[in-house]
């Protein structure tokens, strides 16, 4: 009786901990090249979803900014307006760089991220300014599967 238990207690385990991963990780599809070289297009990127680890040198997934507001309106983190996969260059605390567009001030305020994308021609702070933290999906924890694999193997 007490192994039946002890089996039963495991399996539950393993569905509590599987229920939890579901609710802290997701996988991402990059789509096109504005991470290029870092990352390509295709490459599924596995995905912590919360905020708090967002400092320089993170890749971050964030909510598309709006074209005609940008990120000023309100957070839509369902996903309907798409998503970026960018490069934290500054986070709260740390200097605004130069080409940030509009009245910056001199240290990224509380709860601002300022992204960039691997690319040149990417669309991100260059653009868009301060990206607010709440626009944040989650952060990059790892390349699962690369798009150039994909393309090779099909």
């Amino acid at each position: 009786m007490s192994q039946a238990l002890g089996w039963a207690g495991a399996a539950a385990l393993v569905a509590g901990a599987a229920a939890a991963a579901r609710l802290l990780l997701s996988t991402v599809t990059v789509r096109g090249g504005s991470m290029t070289p870092a990352l390509l297009h295709g490459d599924v990127l596995l995905v912590l979803r919360h905020r708090r680890r967002a400092r320089a040198g993170r890749i971050v997934v964030v909510q598309r900014p709006d074209p005609r507001t940008g990120w000023d309106g309100p957070a839509d983190l369902s996903g309907a307006a798409g998503w970026y996969v960018k490069r934290v260059v500054a986070a709260a605390g740390d200097p605004v760089p130069s080409w940030v567009p509009g009245d910056r001030p001199d240290r990224v305020p509380p709860g601002m991220l300022v992204l960039r994308g691997e690319n040149p021609y990417s669309e991100d702070s260059k653009q868009w300014g301060l990206c607010p933290a709440d626009r944040m999906y989650g952060v990059v924890l790892l390349r699962l599967r690369s798009g150039s694999e994909r393309r090779a193997t099909a």
